[in-house]
Formats: C-alpha cells, sequence, structure tokens
C-alpha cells in the first residue's frame, strides 16, 4: 500500500466499520474513564467508610462526627486518566515484504489511534529508529485523529531499530502511567531487561505487536542468492538450502518466543502479527488479547 492511497476513501470506510464493530465492547483503556476508589480531596465522592488509626484526618467527615459522634472517611473515586502511548517502528527493517511491514503498521496505529480516540481516550503516537524521530503529544479529540493521521502519511522507513533509545528518551521526561503499544518487527540485539527496564519501574502496562512478513516466517529454499542487511546495508552470498532453511525458521521461532516469554512473565502482552493475515480480525483481535474488549 503506498503513500498516496493510505487515506483512501475505503481505508476510512473501513475504520469507520471498526468503529461501529467496537462500539460499546470498548473498556478500560480505549474508553478514557478510569476510576479507582481512593482517599483524598479533589476528586469525586464515592462512599464512607470507618475511621481506621493512621487514615488521613483531613478526609474525615466532621459532620456526621458531630452528629452521630461516629468517626468516618470520606471516600472519593480518582479519574485515572491513562492515555494510550502507541510507538510505530520506522527504521529500514520495516520496508520489507508482501504485504509491506512498514504499510501495515501504519494501517494498524491508525485504527488504534482511531478507536482510542472516538472513545476519548488520550493518544500519544511517536515514530522511531535509532532514536526518537516524531511525536504526536497525548491528547483527546477530533483534530487528534488528523494529528496522527497527518504523521503516518508522512512516515517513511529510516534508520536501524533502537527500541532502548526511544523508550528512555520519551520516557525520561515525566509522563503519565498508561498503557504503552509498541509495533514492530522487534530486529534488535541487546537484552530484553535493559530496553523495557524503564517502563517496568514507572509500572506502565505493555502489549507488542510482533510484525513479520510471510517470507521472513517462512522463506522460499534458493540456490545461490545476496542476503542485504535492511538496517545497515551490509550484503553476504548465502546458498539457501532445505538444512539452512530449517535452521532459520528454528532460530526465528526462538527470537519470537524469548520476546513472548519476556512479556508474559510481567503479565504484559504479546501478539505475532503475520502481515498477510485480514486487518479487522488481527485488529479485534488484539483488543480481545489485551482485554480491551468487555
Amino acid at each position: 500500500m503506498s503513500s498516496e492511497n493510505f487515506f483512501s476513501g475505503a481505508f476510512f470506510q473501513q475504520l469507520e466499520r471498526l468503529s461501529v464493530l467496537s462500539k460499546g465492547r470498548v473498556s478500560s483503556h480505549l474508553r478514557g474513564h478510569h476510576r479507582s476508589a481512593r482517599t483524598g480531596s479533589g476528586m469525586i465522592f464515592s462512599d464512607y467508610r470507618p475511621y481506621v488509626g493512621g487514615d488521613d484526618l483531613r478526609n474525615l467527615d466532621w459532620g456526621i462526627y458531630l452528629r452521630l459522634d461516629r468517626l468516618v472517611l470520606r471516600l472519593f473515586e480518582e479519574e485515572a486518566d491513562q492515555p494510550v502511548y502507541i510507538f510505530l517502528d520506522v527504521s529500514n527493517s520495516m520496508d520489507f515484504g508482501v504485504p509491506n511491514k512498514l504499510e501495515f503498521s501504519k494501517k494498524l496505529s491508525a485504527a488504534l489511534a482511531y478507536i482510542g480516540l472516538i472513545n476519548h481516550d488520550r493518544v500519544s503516537l511517536t515514530t522511531y529508529s535509532d532514536n526518537l524521530l516524531q511525536v504526536v503529544p497525548a491528547r483527546r479529540g477530533n483534530k487528534q485523529i488528523w494529528r496522527t493521521m497527518h504523521l503516518l502519511e508522512q512516515v517513511k522507513a529510516s534508520g536501524n531499530t533502537d527500541l532502548k533509545t526511544a523508550l528512555n528518551r520519551f520516557f525520561g521526561a515525566k509522563r503519565s502511567r498508561g498503557l504503552v503499544v509498541i509495533i514492530s518487527d522487534f530486529l534488535e540485539t541487546g537484552g530484553w531487561d535493559t530496553t523495557f527496564k524503564n517502563l517496568r519501574t514507572a509500572k506502565h502496562d505493555v502489549f507488542a505487536v510482533h510484525v513479520s512478513s510471510p517470507q521472513e516466517r517462512d522463506p522460499e529454499v534458493m540456490e545461490d542468492i545476496l542476503l542485504v542487511d535492511s538496517e545497515d546495508g551490509g550484503t553476504i552470498d548465502f546458498q539457501m538450502t532445505q538444512s539452512s532453511r530449517d535452521l532459520y525458521k528454528q532460530e526465528f521461532r526462538a527470537h519470537v518466543n524469548s520476546l513472548k516469554q519476556f512479556l508474559h512473565r510481567l503479565g504484559w502482552g504479546y501478539l505475532s502479527a503475520s502481515t498477510d493475515l485480514a486487518f479487522e480480525d488481527l485488529f479485534f483481535q488484539i483488543l480481545k488479547e489485551k482485554g480491551l474488549f468487555r
């Protein structure tokens, strides 16, 4: 899908269809209203409970005490406004495959942002490769839809993949705790522990969409081929035999499983997404896997 038809009428019709199908079923992060009962001021009153030693005296209801000679504490509901942070990998390795990984991921980013925004969430979109490239700050509203779409329309692949640097730069500034959705092929070296350390410390929720093309998952057997590193341009002559193909597929599965197991150990979400999957089916699978549907 070229950038010229990325915002075609057919694509917007697809977004509208997704929004209609998701209406009334979207919950938690993608509804914008996440309340938790706490004691405190400046929030919405919820209920009373008996005073317990050590509670904040500022939350005592002195009116009830004077009338009934009982110490009770006022409880409030806090609007835990947790934004959705979408991170889109636009490194050179994403510009590969049929269907193309980057174009597929742009559609997915657009759909997630669109559904989040029409359900009154604050949504941020960040593109990255070996650094932060462009950031649409977390906001609500119709204008935010066009900001995110405009950014996606301009996206072109460049640079190597360095998720750790991108996350550290973005979350180095103080950010509200929220849902971090990362859409990437995750073709990078380095341990997952160090990559996700800041997100763990700040107690963000994370959902990874691991994008791959059919050619990456199951390459053809070819006699003599020239392998080109899509990120640094390095080349190597290679003979693809059945045994080397089997070894490659084994290593690819190991890479997928290492990320999946790491994220699941932390209670985070993971979904493997091949670009030849039906887009709408994948979109709803992501929401269901993440528990974003009621």
